[in-house]
Formats: structure tokens, C-alpha cells, sequence
């Protein structure tokens, strides 16, 4: 589906799916880009709410692999998520009970695997919106499109990595996507962004073309995946710009 305007969706969602996007300064303070997509999720569930329809919000990303976490007072990390959630609670005086937090992701692919097996699924939600900020936009939604159109019972029959027919289908669900303003990152910082966010699309449309299970990307995750697998663990970390870095850690 296309990126729409918040004022084009006729039919409420039945979940907001508010993307991580770098280390929040505190518990009540995301990045202002961050700030900008949770205040969009804000607004449509405040509307909802006035006419009586419940929404959830789900605040997605533990971290980055970009900057080192924000620790509390008792040395816990602070996660992406759950700034978004206390902005939300704080700011804009969500009810907590209507929001998720997803605390196991460190990356996009991840963002959208756990936000779809730990919450999504079991939710059986069948309407989502997500929503990123306008760099970010493309790669997400190639990244929701395949993860969450894996294993559907609508379609067509595909065979995963081992050569078996996928057998564990669920019913399809409709994706929706807004895009926020990239407001809190300098144009620097934007440029470098949407540099990376370019070369990262090509390697997720080829993972697609080859992950065609929840199963295949399980495994990609947690054997592959610099963040998730053991062999992750002593790898060195990747070298960014400075730019880059920084729009991480604003």
C-alpha cells in the first residue's frame, strides 16, 4: 500500500506501529524525529478514542547497533520503546493499557519480525498503520510488505530455504503506512540517512527474494544478523559518519 495522509485513512486501524529511531535523551524524551511519529500516533488515537473506537499503540526497537544504550538509575537500558511509550503517556495522555512495547529489536527487519510474532499475531490484528519518518519510509514498507505478508493463508504456495511448503498460514493483514516529518535532524544528518536507507533497500529486496518464511527470516535473524546471532556477539562494530552517528544519538 502507499504512504497515505493521516486524513485519508477512512477506517481506523486497529494498531499504530510507531518505528524506534535512535537513543532517547531520557525515559520522556525520544529523538525529535521520534517525537514527531509518536505525536502522529497520538493524534489518531485521541481522535479515535473521542468516537468511542479503541487503538492500540505499538512503540517498537530496544535500540541501535549505532550508539550505546541509555542506562537508568539502576543501570537497566532504557529502551527506544519505552521512551516512546512515557512520550505518549506523558505528552499526550495515552492510556498505557493501549500501549505495546516491543523491547527485542535493534534494527528494521527486526522492528517489523517481533512487532508481527510478539504482538501482531497474537493480537490478531488485522489493520495496522505504520508509522516512520520520510526517510525512513520506503525500506519500511518493503520491510513490513514482506514480513508481514510471510506465511498468509491468501498466498501463493511457496516453498522456505529447506525446500518445504510453507504450512503455517495466518489470514492477511492490511498495512497502511504514514510518513512524519524528518524535523530534529539536520539536513546533514538527513542526507546521510537517506544515502544509507538507499543502499540498505537493494540488500533487503534481495533477503526477500530468498526468505519466504517467518521461519527463514528466524533463522536469518538469529544465525546471520550482527545484532541477533552468537557470532554477532564479538564482531566489531560497523564504521559510520559522523553524520550518521549523530543522527542516531540526536
Amino acid at each position: 500500500m502507499s504512504v497515505e495522509a493521516a486524513s485519508s485513512i477512512t477506517c481506523p486501524p486497529e494498531a499504530l506501529i510507531v518505528l524506534g529511531g535512535g537513543r532517547p535523551k531520557s525515559l520522556l524524551e525520544p529523538p525529535k524525529h521520534v517525537q514527531n511519529r509518536c505525536d502522529l500516533a497520538a493524534k489518531i488515537y485521541l481522535e479515535a478514542k473521542k468516537k468511542g473506537t479503541q487503538i492500540y499503540i505499538v512503540t517498537l526497537s530496544a535500540g541501535t547497533a549505532h550508539t550505546s544504550q541509555l542506562l537508568n538509575k539502576k543501570g537497566l537500558p532504557i529502551w527506544e520503546s519505552a521512551a516512546s511509550a512515557a512520550y505518549l503517556v506523558k505528552r499526550h495522555g495515552v492510556d498505557p493499557k493501549a500501549i505495546l512495547m516491543e523491547t527485542t529489536s535493534y534494527d528494521t527487519i527486526g522492528n517489523a519480525f517481533f512487532a508481527r510474532t510478539q504482538i501482531c499475531d497474537q493480537m490478531g490484528f488485522k489493520r495496522i498503520a505504520v508509522i516512520t519518518s520520510d526517510f525512513h519510509m520506503p525500506r519500511s514498507r518493503a520491510i513490513f510488505d514482506w514480513i508481514f505478508n510471510l506465511d498468509r493463508a491468501n498466498s501463493k504456495a511457496e516453498k522456505n530455504s529447506s525446500g518445504a511448503e510453507n504450512k503455517n498460514t495466518s489470514a492477511p493483514v492490511e498495512i497502511s503506512y504514514l510518513a512524519t516529518p524528518n524535523a530534529g535532524l539536520s539536513n546533514e544528518e538527513v542526507k546521510a540517512r537517506e544515502e544509507r536507507e538507499k543502499r540498505s533497500l537493494g540488500n533487503v529486496l534481495k533477503l526477500a527474494k530468498s526468505h519466504k518464511s517467518l521461519k527463514d527470516v528466524l533463522l536469518f535473524l538469529m544465525t546471520d544478523h550482527r545484532m541477533y546471532s552468537v557470532e554477532g556477539l564479538e564482531a566489531e562494530a560497523e564504521e559510520i559518519s559522523d553524520d550518521l552517528k549523530r543522527s542516531y544519538d540526536s
